[in-house]
């Protein structure tokens, strides 16, 4: 088990790294615009889809049906009871079977070591491991090599699921900003198990004088595992989340895709530019239209040349040149025409 110092240290040591990057990410999700928050894209909603069936599944794994039946457990019996005893009692209970059969002799032939293999690989592998024996010197390596493909199985399907959900095909930018650190947490997690399993102390399953103070550790580490892979899945579905919708973990978009928007941009507005050339070109050469046009401007300047001679608005304006700097207004009009002509001389061939 765990000791509470190993906690201890690790979230001394990790804690000044991640309580930082936790109150950053409470910030921005507090202080956010209420504009920025989206509909979710459907290429992300796919994702969260896989995310959501790949917990689902690993938090199905945890339930006693989907593991093999503990024969201690159900026996009530001491690791330390003959397995002549223990088939008996459990005959009562259901039918014996041939694989009950085969892990008797196993039980009988290893002794208390082939138990404490029971307890930490649990029955398949005890009864089935061609590379060893129980009692045999350094039987815990073959053991442990023979379980490596079990254990591991449940993480690649889980990195399988994670890669799926953060391709960038599937779930867009949102989900393939975050496949890194998904691989990352689902390798953490089986290389996690592994060091358990291959660390662990047979010492206080010796020792046991109960069946309650046996650690099944096989049993625990399928709940363990299923809630782990569960949590993953939560935590990664929730910020890809999050992200998707813009309520939290914004960033810029990359200069490339920048540099597209600007180009569409300008795109559409040259098309404006040619569109409005092309109507005033038609309605300068079509003699009725130029005279509306020009109807018009005649008659917008004497209706502005009224207005202007009001006495309100013939004292607006004073107040308002009084306000300006009309020095400043010059050297910028100034700077404003050298940049213009600038830009011709450098665009006008010699």
């Amino acid at each position: 088990m765990v000791s509470w110092q190993t906690v201890q240290s690790l979230l001394f040591f990790f804690g000044p790294l991640l309580l930082p990057r936790l109150l950053a990410t409470y910030r921005s999700i507090r202080s956010r615009p209420a504009g920025q928050i989206r509909p979710l894209p459907q290429p992300t909603s796919y994702a969260l889809g896989i995310l959501f069936i790949s917990g689902v599944l690993a938090f199905l794994s945890t339930l006693p049906l989907f593991s093999p039946s503990n024969i201690f457990r159900q026996t009530q019996s001491r690791l330390q009871t003959p397995a002549g005893v223990l088939l008996t009692r459990l005959a009562a209970l259901r039918p014996s079977t041939a694989a009950d059969e085969k892990l008797r002799q196993v039980l009988d032939d290893g002794g208390l070591d082939a138990r404490l293999l029971y307890a930490r690989y649990g029955p398949h592998i005890l009864s089935s491991c061609p590379f060893a024996k129980p009692g045999d010197i350094d039987a815990k390596q073959p053991y442990l090599l023979y379980a490596l493909p079990s254990i591991l199985t449940p993480h690649l399907l889980h990195l399988f699921a994670l890669g799926i959900a953060t391709s960038g095909l599937l779930s867009g930018r949102e989900g393939a900003r975050w496949r890194t650190v998904a691989c990352i947490a689902g390798i953490v997690l089986g290389a996690a198990e592994v060091w358990f399993i291959a660390n662990y102390d047979d010492k206080h399953n010796m020792r046991s004088t109960r069946v309650s103070e046996i650690d099944f550790v096989y049993w625990k580490l399928q709940v363990w595992r299923g809630l782990a892979i569960a949590t993953v899945d939560g935590v990664l579905g929730w910020v890809i989340w999050l992200q998707a919708t813009g309520r939290a973990f914004l960033a810029p978009p990359p200069a490339t895709e920048r540099i597209l928007d600007h180009t569409r941009l300008l795109e559409g507005l040259l098309g404006k530019a040619r569109g409005l050339g092309v109507l005033r070109n038609g309605t300068v050469r079509d003699g009725a239209l130029r005279g509306k046009v020009d109807g018009y401007w005649i008659k917008e300047s004497e209706v502005m040349k009224d207005i202007f001679e009001q006495p309100e608005v013939v004292e607006a304006q004073r107040n308002a040149l009084r306000r300006i700097d009309i020095t400043r207004i010059g050297r910028e009009a100034e700077a404003y025409i050298d940049s213009v002509l600038g830009a011709v001389r450098v665009v006008a061939p010699p």
